[in-house]
């Protein structure tokens, strides 16, 4: 596929066959050979995304604004999606990120990819999610309560797979949207048509490792950094608000270098992912750069 600017258009079907294994260490090479460009495009997404963080803990917590909170959340992982699938794609000299960059038409089309996709996913999740813990709840009382809650947790199980699946499958609209490419669903699922499951197998397995680490320094900071409410401390009717309060106050420099921790771990694990899915569509669509590309982002 060549690149818009060429008016050329994306091939009819998938070019190459995906190498798994190969496209999962090209990923962590490109992620842990660059460190210095890496932090260069984390810096601004990073810090909009603390500022955003702070807004939603100190706003009041009404569903408008919750949702409108939740939204702009995906700004500056849109900025640090383009700015990284730019690099993947175009290399470090074309692609090398700004470090205060700017909003241009291809964040518009990212950015909005993410926010369809994400409710996609929470669509496909959240009812079943719900209509089967109500199912679950309704048969604790009776005698196959056990068989009811793991039917209940191998069909949840199922929806997230089948959700990460169809993710996979449209995941190539995000490093077409950071090229600058006219590129839509229809063509992301036809070249991932017939390799469905070699890309998802590649998104897991280039996944699991960064997921790890990940969950390894959640567990750390829960366990080291913020200690549990002590049941004696809380006086007899007290209210359970209030107590969340209290300990939030007495807390906040602890949840605060926690939240920090995590957000920035997150951009680590979704530059692991973006790496990885960037490289499957250039591998599966043939996706050349075009030398009159922009080298800033």
């Amino acid at each position: 596929m060549r690149p818009r600017v060429s008016q050329s258009s994306p091939p009819p079907a998938a070019v190459s066959r995906l190498p798994v294994l190969r496209t999962v260490r090209q990923a962590y090479g490109i992620v842990l050979g660059q460190p210095g460009l890496l932090a260069r495009a984390i810096a601004a997404p990073f810090l909009l995304s603390i500022l955003i963080a702070g807004l939603t803990i100190a706003m009041p917590a009404y569903p408008l604004v919750s949702f409108i909170l939740a939204i702009a959340g995906l700004v500056p992982y849109a900025i640090f999606g383009v700015a990284w699938c730019r690099l993947t794609l175009l290399g470090p000299d074309a692609g090398r990120p700004a470090l205060i960059p700017s909003w241009a038409p291809r964040h518009w089309r990212y950015f909005g990819y993410l926010v369809a996709l994400a409710i996609i996913a929470f669509g496909l999740v959240v009812p079943p999610l719900l209509i089967g813990t109500f199912q679950a709840l309704m048969a604790a009382g009776a005698a196959d309560s056990n068989a009811a809650m793991a039917a209940f947790l191998l069909g949840e199980i199922a929806v997230i797979i089948a959700v990460v699946y169809l993710t996979a499958r449209l995941s190539f609209v995000f490093p077409a949207a950071a090229a600058g490419e006219i590129y839509t669903w229809r063509h992301a699922w036809t070249h991932t048509r017939g390799q469905g499951l070699r890309l998802l197998g590649t998104i897991v397995l280039s996944m699991v490792p960064a997921v790890t680490v990940l969950w390894v320094i959640a567990q750390a900071l829960g366990i080291f950094a913020l200690p549990e409410i002590d049941p004696t401390a809380v006086p007899d009717g007290a209210d359970p608000e209030q107590v969340i309060k209290q300990y939030l106050a007495d807390n906040a420099g602890r949840l605060v270098t926690a939240q920090i921790a995590m957000t920035a771990m997150s951009y680590l694990v979704m530059a692991v992912a973006m790496s990885a899915i960037s490289i499957a569509f250039r591998v599966s669509t043939g996706w050349i750069p075009a030398t009159a590309m922009p080298t800033k982002v």
